[in-house]
């Protein structure tokens, strides 16, 4: 394990000059009675070669002996990470799970940890080097061992994540229809402020597929990073409550679809939270990039509510992006490009020192969607 400052030192030797510090790294491991895997998930948590690192344990009201295995972990492990238990009196599903452990930690940077997969010595830092040395994003995602029960590695890429073998930058432009270009939960890192704005009072109904809810609106909000060098372990089993596909083909769906939540929920869901919120998504937006955003998740279905609700003299401005957005989707299916999002090599994307001023700044975010 290195010292913070030898890593501030990689980082940029003049850091170390002065009063700065690496950011903190959050991880918050779920566990519902994974009694079976949760030492050797914790036991990868501690193996982190990052200096400043705390862990987060989240049990939600496991029924085996879960409990008894991470406290003796946590009495017996000597490493630099500092591991809390927090228990849930009832259980109540992998969304409720996040909210509590954002709730009790204070990393700039959290990453969501299945209690039945693994992290390598290096997630965190090759996760914080590319947070620092990139276009800023919402969450990075890393590719990912496949590995079974007894933890052989059965594959060697996870086969959702579009790397392409290379690094690469995720934008939405529009969500009315679901993609999925990222790997699993256990392989992302986000900014904590990007999950202040996205998780809300949702508990009941992503109790499962929680990151189909979080990826896709924290990827609306900020974008994400795609990385192609394997940094943990994904698990299928038996007892995985949604992924426990066997592995076969790149094609075929991790788990079974019938758990998945419905996409329609997800675009319910994100719109609420954006008029639960208003005010401080217009101050994080600006009206304009409010409206652009809500004009992103709102279906056929639900254009006359979200039109109504905007309420700010904003209608017609709503229509108006409305049109344009579904004429760009048409265009973008006449010429068989998907309506849904852009993946594209980093090296093709505007960094934000091209920015000399704000209305560059406001012409970058328009060119970049």
């Amino acid at each position: 394990m290195g010292s913070i400052k030898g890593y501030i030192e990689i980082l940029d030797s003049r850091l170390a000059q002065i009063n700065t510090a690496l950011p903190k790294v959050s991880i918050i491991v779920t566990n519902f009675n994974y009694a079976d895997y949760i030492q050797d998930c914790l036991q990868s948590v501690s193996l982190q070669t990052y200096p400043d690192v705390e862990c987060i344990v989240i049990d939600d009201s496991s029924v085996d002996n879960s409990i008894e295995r991470i406290e003796r972990f946590i009495q017996s492990d000597r490493s630099h990470v500092k591991f809390t238990l927090v228990r849930h009196e009832s259980t109540r599903g992998q969304y409720a799970a996040f909210r509590t452990g954002v709730q009790q930690t204070a990393g700039a940077f959290v990453s969501f940890l299945d209690a039945d997969d693994l992290l390598l010595p290096d997630f965190v830092s090759e996760h914080v080097r590319v947070h620092l040395s990139c276009p800023p994003v919402a969450f990075t995602s890393s590719n990912q061992y496949q590995i079974d029960s007894k933890g052989q590695v059965i594959g060697g890429v996870h086969p959702d994540l579009e790397t392409e073998n290379s690094y690469r930058s995720v934008s939405t432009i529009s969500l009315r229809r679901s993609f999925w270009v990222w790997a699993t939960t256990s392989s992302m890192m986000f900014r904590r402020p990007v999950l202040n704005y996205v998780l809300s009072e949702l508990d009941d109904t992503f109790k499962k597929c929680a990151d189909n809810y979080v990826c896709h609106f924290a990827n609306l909000l900020g974008g994400s990073i795609l990385i192609p060098n394997v940094l943990g372990c994904y698990r299928r089993h038996q007892n995985n409550t949604f992924s426990n596909n066997p592995l076969i083909g790149g094609r075929l769906p991790t788990g079974d679809m019938r758990y998945h939540p419905a996409h329609r929920l997800v675009l319910q869901h994100i719109s609420t939270r954006m008029f639960e919120c208003k005010q401080q998504f217009i101050s994080l937006l600006g009206v304009r990039g409010f409206i652009e955003t809500l004009v992103k998740v709102t279906p056929s279905t639900r254009f006359l509510h979200n039109a109504r609700a905007i309420r700010f003299g904003r209608t017609l401005q709503f229509l108006g992006i409305f049109a344009r957005t579904n004429l760009r989707a048409i265009a973008r299916t006449l010429k068989r490009r998907h309506p849904s999002y852009i993946v594209r090599d980093l090296d093709g994307v505007k960094r934000a020192a091209n920015v000399a001023s704000y209305t560059d700044f406001q012409r970058y975010r328009r060119d970049a969607k």
